[in-house]
């Protein structure tokens, strides 16, 4: 299985691509220090999935989130979340997500300190 991406888009699963997720993110980050919001991510690692697996996951996913929460793949076998809300909202959406979407998959998640970027929650979370 091969991770390729045109910039925009994942070209298995039509998620953000790395560069669209970052750039979301910040703009993200920024609206959400204005209203003094949390922001979570949620790392959610795919295990041995085939390609056939990784799609409908990615649907499933997608069906699952808010409107301005963010979904990227950001490896082959790697999704990450961002989400406005805390770790209470961060703990019901993955236990929403492992209810609803079959097969398993491992998540993990932090809710960015005030002053910290994609980078650094990504680093906390060993991505």
């Amino acid at each position: 299985m091969e991770f390729a991406n045109d910039g925009m888009r994942d070209s298995l699963t039509g998620l953000m691509a790395p560069a669209l997720f970052y750039e979301s993110a910040a703009r993200l980050i920024s609206w959400s220090r204005r209203r003094d919001e949390p922001l979570s991510l949620i790392v959610a690692e795919l295990g041995d999935l085939d390609a056939d697996g990784i799609v409908k996951l990615a649907r499933d996913l997608s069906a699952e989130l808010r409107g301005g929460d963010l979904l990227s793949r950001l490896g082959i076998f790697t999704l990450i979340l961002m989400i406005v809300g805390d770790s209470k909202a961060s703990g019901h959406l993955i236990f929403r997500l492992e209810n609803a979407i079959k097969p398993k998959v491992r998540y993990r998640f932090v809710t960015l300190d005030a002053d910290e970027d994609v980078a650094k929650g990504l680093s906390r979370l060993g991505v």
